[in-house]
């Protein structure tokens, strides 16, 4: 399907195809395995409870975010990231080159007790900002406790495509590359004048670059999955973390879970603060499909890491998709 198509997909009705699962991780482990690798079949969606943070814990990072980011763009703009140190704030990004209607603070692997190495493709570290106060200690409790979640949820995939949960714990040692987002969609466009032009979607669609993504969400909808030709709405369940795969999964499990296109709209009603968690492999993990005949060539996560986020800035370069390595059919 082409970009324009996608583009053009008609909204489906809310909960039409029974809607992205939910699952209990404090079920039975074998149930909530078999669960997991129907909906990342299925979905390449799902959401999650019963996964042991307290409501107060949420609440209080997403507080944080919201009290950042209710502060003047120019001070927000002192933390402006680059391409050589891409973690701080930033109000131009580009999705498929098209600009966004948003506003990021990423928050980069140092928050996560991660030393950047020699041979890292990024450089620098979290320019945290002076205020609010509390927000470096609260994202630097999120940024771990995220990854904790994920590691358990990577082990309860790679069970799912074949049992190679330990082929998929080592892409991620020494040590994994995450980094952690605060979305910020504002209501209209505040920056039209200034960039030339209007923004239509606070995300344009796409796929997730790493392995997996962990979203808090503020209970104001907006984020749409695609399936089946037409794009569905992720509901907004309380208590809930959504959880979507990216495109390593993809490459690890050879096509039998598909990286989702999924994408967000432009916030007319309210304001809207999510804050999602890319859970990502070391920069010199070599990724390679693990199950059947080979669809990829090995990948190098770092590479792909670069070119993917050279792709956020219009003089960079465009966004780089998993298909560049994918083996043509004999």
């Amino acid at each position: 399907m082409s970009e324009a198509d996608l583009d053009r997909a008609p909204v489906a009705p809310r909960g039409s195809l029974g809607g992205v699962p939910v699952i209990d991780l404090s079920g039975p482990h074998e149930t909530v395995v078999a669960a997991t690798a129907e909906a990342c079949r299925d979905w390449g969606f799902f959401q999650i409870v019963g996964h042991g943070v307290s409501a107060g814990e949420v609440e209080r990072v997403i507080a944080t975010a919201r009290a950042y980011f209710a502060l003047p763009r120019e001070a927000k703009r002192r933390q402006l990231r680059s391409r050589d140190n891409p973690w701080g704030f930033y109000d131009r990004e580009l999705t498929k080159e098209k600009r966004d209607r948003k506003e990021v603070f990423d928050i980069g692997p140092d928050a996560g007790e991660i030393a950047a190495s020699d041979g890292d493709p990024f450089r620098g570290t979290t320019p945290w900002p002076v205020a609010p106060a509390p927000f470096e200690p609260v994202m630097r409790e999120w940024f771990v406790r995220a990854s904790a979640l994920c590691a358990e949820l990577l082990g309860i995939i790679g069970e799912g495509i074949g049992g190679h949960t330990g082929e998929l714990a080592r892409a991620f040692s020494p040590e994994h590359t995450s980094y952690l987002r605060l979305n910020f969609y504002p209501l209209g466009d505040p920056l039209a004048a200034e960039a030339g032009d209007v923004a239509d979607l606070g995300i344009h669609h796409h796929s997730d670059a790493g392995a997996l993504t962990l979203l808090v969400q503020d209970g104001i909808g907006g984020l749409q999955v695609y399936r089946h030709g037409c794009w569905h709405d992720v509901a907004t369940v309380p208590g809930a973390f959504t959880i979507n795969i990216g495109d390593m999964i993809q490459v690890w499990s050879n096509d039998i879970y598909l990286a989702p296109q999924h994408r967000v709209l432009a916030m007319d009603r309210s304001e809207r603060i999510s804050i999602p968690f890319f859970y990502n492999p070391s920069y010199a993990a070599e990724i390679r499909p693990l199950a059947g005949q080979p669809r990829y060539r090995p990948l190098n996560w770092g590479e792909f890491r670069r070119r993917r986020a050279d792709g956020d800035f219009a003089s960079y370069g465009t966004e780089v998709q998993i298909g560049e390595w994918r083996i043509a059919a004999a």
